[in-house]
């Protein structure tokens, strides 16, 4: 879409409901708790506009500090910090409370965030932070972002085959809303399994969206671009990186080389200009779409792989870097969650995961194949 739709949130504490302004007038020093897609970011964003700053990423916050004292800080992605770098969580805290600032607002998926981050924060700002969680969009919030996602379409019509697959639960949550809304279209309005939902909303990310832009004989083929993506998203969950680089000179371990995540020269620059993938924290830095969009491809990519016998990657392989120590990487429960539903990993994962060593793992993976990871 050319116009950028954003409905205002409310958020709620105790089963106390506030606006976006409220919630600045209640207190200073806020954290905001949400499930992956649940609209944390564009929240951020919001609020730091009312704040007249603007949000940063905590793994930048945490590299450059703030830009000035006596001001706002509005924090987005402290999960992503924190599941690579628990003494980060530290010299972040300390970096925003050196500079006196008139309000701190973090965001955070609710499983990344617990009692030692808030002694944490206690520690450094001296009071506990006020944990608030987004409410959830209503039906006509639904609709709103329905239609201006995709125009034209029925929603009703949308409602119920989704209902069909016994998915309207995660209709509240934009993100999914979005991806079930572009497989909806691209499978011709009937879905076939929840697998294939997925399947068709990357496709329809894959596809170049704009008819005048001009293709050249370097262009990659939608399947070609969702194969190079899905190996990029592996590589990056596993390793712990936020995205990927084209330039040599700002390369580094969170945002590592393109052509450095391939072994063979390949041409991947074009699945950059996907909506697979968003602008990170430079022009020369990228980052998946989604974590919802990168675990599933990633786990794609490394099903058929492992179900491939001519491939010496197994299954015994890959779990010791998801769950080194027999305890699953907090950051890795989507993608241990997708390995468990796609293709003959099922049982395989499914028995790793009920190890009682695979602490907390069991309400990860998914029930009757469903694998949406909060």
């Amino acid at each position: 879409m050319s116009s950028i739709l954003y409905l205002p949130r409310k958020i709620s504490s105790n089963g106390v409901a506030y606006t976006e302004d409220e919630l600045l007038v209640t207190s200073t020093y806020v954290v905001v708790l949400a499930e992956p897609g649940g609209g944390k970011t564009e929240l951020m964003r919001s609020l730091a506009r009312k704040l007249g700053t603007s949000s940063v990423t905590a793994n930048k916050f945490k590299r450059i500090g703030p830009d000035a004292d006596n001001s706002p800080l509005v924090i987005d992605a402290f999960d992503e910090l924190a599941k690579i770098d628990q003494i980060g969580i530290h010299d972040l805290l300390a970096n925003a409370s050196k500079a006196k600032p008139t309000h701190v607002i973090i965001s955070s998926r609710s499983s990344e965030w617990g009692t030692a981050a808030t002694s944490a924060f206690e520690e450094y700002f001296g009071c506990s932070p006020f944990l608030v969680r987004l409410v959830e969009f209503e039906e006509k919030e639904q609709r709103q972002i329905f239609n201006h996602h995709v125009q034209g379409e029925d929603f009703e019509r949308f409602q119920a085959e989704v209902t069909r697959f016994d998915l309207e639960a995660l209709l509240p949550n934009p993100q999914f809303l979005k991806m079930f809304a572009d497989a909806y279209i691209e499978s011709g309005r009937h879905f076939t399994d929840k697998r294939s939902i997925f399947s068709q909303a990357v496709e329809r990310l894959a596809k170049e969206a704009n008819a005048t832009v001009a293709q050249t004989g370097h262009t990659l083929s939608i399947a070609r671009k969702v194969d190079l993506s899905s190996e990029v998203f592996a590589k990056l969950l596993l390793s712990g990186a936020d995205g990927i680089g084209t330039s040599e000179a700002t390369a580094d371990r969170i945002y590592p080389l393109l052509a450095s995540l391939f072994e063979n020269t390949t041409a991947a620059e074009g699945i950059l200009a996907t909506r697979l993938f968003k602008p990170g924290d430079s022009a020369d830095q990228h980052r998946p779409v989604h974590k919802i969009v990168a675990e599933y491809c990633a786990a794609d990519y490394l099903a058929k792989r492992i179900a491939d016998p001519t491939d010496h990657l197994t299954t015994h392989k890959c779990l010791p870097i998801i769950a080194p120590n027999t305890i699953v990487r907090d950051e890795l429960r989507g993608l241990l969650g997708w390995l468990a539903a796609l293709g003959k990993l099922r049982s395989t994962c499914h028995a790793a995961a009920a190890s009682p060593n695979f602490l907390g793992t069991q309400r990860y993976l998914p029930k009757n194949d469903r694998c949406f990871v909060y």
